[in-house]
């Protein structure tokens, strides 16, 4: 047998032997495990599911949720959080002028005339939806976390009422949020 012949021979062994080496210890499991006698974890679900009345969760391989709950939470970012007595008495404060000067707006008011009114009565940040032929809501606030809001319509009726920021911030909900 020649030297090279035998060389080959004991790197085929070597290579042979390595891989069911790799192979024993590929099949035992994540090394950290070997010897321990814990169990492989078991993979943790990748997708969401909807509940329904007619398929239990358990052992189900996603993770289920309620779609109505989330759905009534999606809308809660245009819930008014509530105020203190002290904020309402300060936001009651600009209900009676903000009215008149809403009720002197020509008509059909457009938006920068109601922006325009709300600002006259010390209220900053307005925000006003409409106008061109149909109602204008607005929403207007102080610098607190007291906002005025309402709509001046377009035959001139206008209401206001008084409460919190929504939960998104601001004082009026933007309409397709």
């Amino acid at each position: 047998m020649s030297s090279s012949n035998s060389s080959g021979k004991a790197a085929l062994l070597a290579v042979a032997s390595l891989s069911v080496l790799f192979a024993v210890v590929g099949c035992a499991g994540p090394p950290a495990l070997i010897g321990t006698g814990a169990t492989t974890p078991t993979p943790t679900p990748t997708a969401a599911c909807p509940h329904s009345e007619y398929i239990p969760d358990e052992g189900r391989d996603c993770v289920v949720y309620d779609p109505e709950k989330n759905m009534a939470e999606n809308e809660r970012y245009r819930e008014r959080i509530s105020v203190t007595p002290a904020l309402q008495a300060q936001l009651d404060e600009y209900v009676g002028p903000v009215e008149a000067a809403l009720n002197a707006l020509p008509v059909p008011a457009g938006p920068a005339d109601v922006q325009a009114a709300l600002e006259a009565n010390g209220l900053r940040y307005a925000q006003t939806l409409g106008g061109n032929g149909t109602p204008i809501s607005w929403g207007a606030g102080d610098g607190s976390a007291g906002c005025l809001y309402g709509v001046v319509d377009t035959t001139g009726v206008v209401t206001v009422s008084t409460g919190g920021i929504i939960q998104d911030g601001g004082c009026l909900a933007m309409v397709g949020h």
